[in-house]
């Protein structure tokens, strides 16, 4: 996927004014720790249910695919918090001080900062660090912890409803959107009391994310990219490419047809305003419209997920640069070892043929 960014016309400034220029540089967005706006205050004080279930969207599938995208769009509703990757708050985020969409450190934004405060309290020193032991035994595909409901499973749940149930109160928004894309969290989740579970299963042409994971990125925290990023071998991308929306259908099946769906990158990037109407309609809020119809869309507070969170407006437009840049014979691999699916999901199995 390629967006343009708009970045503001003082780089010292963290303020959103659009301006008519795009770019495609990456840069953090500066003095993100003002107190937090009026617009922001007026949201934390609205009305949010502290008892019910949790209203959760989850992004469910394989890097590369749009989903940290999808979590911005989501989050330009009034009543969704797009949070970004959940899961890497407590694994990494925090400790590390990296990054929050809003140009600031994590721990120097208003809002998380809010967030995690709340989820601390009353909890033992080293909570952290024992909350992350945890996900490692309730988070994984075929995790022992939540499948044998290993003692701590039950505390496990309760934190992490704990934190969810805080990111509602402090942003004001009764709905959540996790785009940590990996499905075992997704069952996790799903096994919590207090969570109500919708999931989104996000695909592209695995031939374009295996073109982009040819490609590594270096790290740079204040750019969004939190750690190196080396090039992935193309058949590893194809054997897990594979694995992970076949665990994804799984999961959907697990919470059933009415309570999830599954968009195409493609589809998304054609038509972003009528992917997102879809989305919501699932969660039973009606489709938000903002002050234009445009396709342009202002990251806000999510956490990891694509470097491009931390661009100053977003505007969609699909990446299919790996048909004409990706050698032939590559193409032909991937093709060959992944068919099944590409066919399952409307792919070409030729890439000048139309979807």
């Amino acid at each position: 996927m390629r967006c343009t960014g708009a970045q503001p016309e003082d780089g010292g400034r963290a303020s959103r004014d659009k301006d008519n220029s795009v770019t495609d540089a990456i840069l953090p967005r500066r003095n993100a720790d003002e107190a937090i706006t009026a617009e922001q205050q007026s949201r934390a004080s609205a009305p949010v249910a502290s008892q019910g279930a949790i209203k959760l969207i989850y992004v469910a599938g394989y890097g590369r695919s749009g989903t940290t995208l999808l979590d911005i769009a989501l989050g330009e509703h009034p009543a969704i918090m797009g949070a970004g990757e959940v899961t890497t708050l407590a694994r990494h985020v925090w400790d590390n001080g990296e990054y929050c969409a809003c140009g600031a450190q994590v721990r120097d934004c208003p809002e998380w900062k809010a967030i995690v405060a709340r989820w601390m309290q009353g909890e033992p020193d080293g909570f952290l660090a024992g909350y992350r032991r945890a996900q490692t035994l309730t988070e994984g595909l075929l995790a022992p912890g939540r499948l044998l409901r290993l003692p701590g499973w039950r505390r496990h749940a309760r934190r992490t409803v704990k934190l969810l149930r805080g990111m509602t109160m402090v942003s004001g928004r009764p709905i959540l959107v996790d785009s940590s894309k990996l499905p075992g969290r997704a069952f996790a989740l799903a096994a919590m009391p207090g969570i109500d579970l919708h999931v989104v299963h996000v695909v592209r042409d695995g031939r374009g994310v295996a073109w982009s994971l040819l490609k590594g990125h270096r790290r740079s925290v204040e750019k969004g990219v939190q750690r190196e990023l080396r090039p992935k071998p193309l058949l590893y991308t194809a054997l897990r490419w594979s694995m992970v929306n076949l665990a994804t259908e799984w999961l959907c099946r697990r919470v059933g047809p009415e309570r999830s769906i599954r968009v195409r990158y493609e589809d998304f990037v054609d038509d972003p305003r009528g992917t997102i109407d879809r989305i919501v309609a699932l969660v039973g809020e009606r489709p938000h419209r903002g002050p234009t119809d445009l396709a342009s869309f202002e990251p806000q507070h999510q956490v990891a997920g694509s470097r491009h969170r931390l661009q100053k407006s977003i505007v969609m437009r699909g990446d299919d640069k790996w048909k004409r840049e990706m050698p032939g014979w590559k193409q032909w691999i991937f093709t060959a070892l992944c068919a099944p699916l590409l066919r399952r999901y409307d792919y070409p199995l030729r890439s000048g043929d139309a979807a």
